[in-house]
């Protein structure tokens, strides 16, 4: 049996109550029952925030619902002859998939507390029990003790941590039990903290200041922190950037790059990024523009404010540091062949164009509404790179490699030529 969950087609819909009610079948072996019918019909599924399932056809589905502003898994269910292979538990890690790109910070469930596949299956999976409940919640149980639920068992609510501040948290706990000292402060940036945040496309950035340059032993203690991270929040898999650098490296990067052939090679960091393994690499002045950017904007996850950890970068330390992203993005752009990595660059050098020419720092989407507005004859590219990020834009839809590339070659060339004048 495969274990491939996809969104329910309109044709798997039909199928899906009498799976429901085979499944409830089950609770006659615990002595419970007997249940209310069915409760899940074919008309609340077309209407359900979204129906998972696994199976062609059809042996298990998830129906989620919002319940509070957050998700709600109001319904899963295997078929009899299908369970003990571990449907029940992808159609749940799918469930949290779908709800941390919804944009929930968490999922809720109501169970029967005392049934092993309910409550301890649930808690299995990294649920718990919830006693304060919002009014959605609260009506939820309600609703269940009028059908007569609450006779045939206890009940419970259970929550599962799905989003960022879930993912932080865990983050943070794990990296301060295995640094210990060494870690000085961690911060969470980027667009997450500066605005324009999008769960289904963004990615998490993090900045881990430690006491000493990241090497083999620390890469070693970290890795699997980190991995477990991610299969504890498979919504998150691939899209968690950890960046790793010892304060002194930056106090040597704060006044301009170091001298190497003086001061021997440069320090290690070391990071994790989508499309990358942890791994170790040389400290360049390309990173200036991240510690910058966090000492002025990071949110203090442990430690103490970025401020005091992060010494002050000079202005043209980071001037020189954009400019130097910006000479390479014509070179970076040509691997950017997937519709996501073209949007990126897009939105990247528009970035780029507004902290250089325009003097400010923005958020990506922000910085492409001013650059539209400024140089209205790329708006139809900027124009389709933001809505594509930003509006659910699909990752099979037709790309514009050609058009993109030469729009960054294009902006790089124009705001290398401002600063010229600048120098004039």
């Amino acid at each position: 049996m495969s274990h491939v969950v996809r969104p329910a087609l309109s044709s798997d819909l039909d199928r899906l109550p009498g799976l429901e009610a085979e499944a409830d079948s089950l609770f006659a072996t615990q002595r419970i029952g007997p249940l209310p019918p069915a409760a899940t019909t074919v008309d609340e599924l077309a209407r359900a925030a979204a129906v998972l399932v696994v199976g062609d056809p059809a042996v298990g589905f998830a129906r989620i619902e919002h319940v509070d502003g957050q998700a709600h898994l109001e319904q899963l269910a295997v078929q009899p002859a299908e369970m003990r292979q571990g449907l029940g538990t992808a159609l749940v890690e799918s469930a949290a998939v779908w709800a941390a790109r919804d944009g929930s910070e968490v999922m809720t469930l109501c169970t029967f507390a005392d049934v092993p596949w309910n409550a301890p299956f649930y808690a299995g999976r990294g649920f718990v029990e919830l006693t304060d409940l919002g009014p959605g919640l609260g009506a939820l149980r309600e609703t269940e003790r009028h059908l007569g639920l609450d006779g045939l068992g206890r009940r419970i609510v259970m929550v599962r941590g799905v989003g960022t501040s879930a993912v932080l948290g865990d983050l943070a706990v794990g990296l301060a039990s295995t640094l210990g000292g060494d870690l000085l402060g961690l911060y969470a940036h980027g667009s997450l903290v500066v605005g324009d945040f999008s769960p289904a496309r963004s990615d998490l950035d993090v900045l881990a200041v430690v006491a000493r340059p990241p090497d083999d032993a620390m890469l070693a203690a970290v890795a699997p922190v980190l991995a477990a991270l991610e299969g504890r929040h498979p919504g998150w898999r691939g899209r968690i950037e950890v960046e790793t650098v010892a304060r002194s490296t930056v106090e040597s990067y704060a006044s301009g790059a170091p001298e190497t052939s003086e001061a021997g090679p440069p320090d290690a960091i070391m990071r994790i990024s989508p499309g990358e393994e942890l791994h170790l690499l040389p400290a360049t002045s390309h990173r200036v523009v991240t510690w910058s950017a966090v000492r002025r904007t990071g949110r203090r996850l442990v430690g103490p404010e970025a401020s005091e950890v992060l010494p002050a970068v000079s202005a043209h330390a980071v001037r020189d540091a954009l400019l130097d992203h910006v000479r390479d993005w014509p070179t970076w752009v040509e691997s950017m062949k997937t519709i996501g990595a073209q949007a990126y660059s897009v939105l990247s050098i528009c970035r780029a164009w507004c902290a250089v020419v325009e003097g400010e720092q923005l958020s990506k989407r922000a910085a492409a509404d001013r650059f539209m507005a400024e140089r209205p004859s790329d708006a139809d590219l900027v124009e389709w790179a933001r809505d594509w990020w930003y509006e659910g834009g699909s990752d099979g839809a037709e790309g514009r490699f050609a058009q993109v590339s030469a729009f960054v070659t294009r902006t790089s060339r124009a705001i290398l030529g401002s600063t010229a004048s600048d120098e004039q």
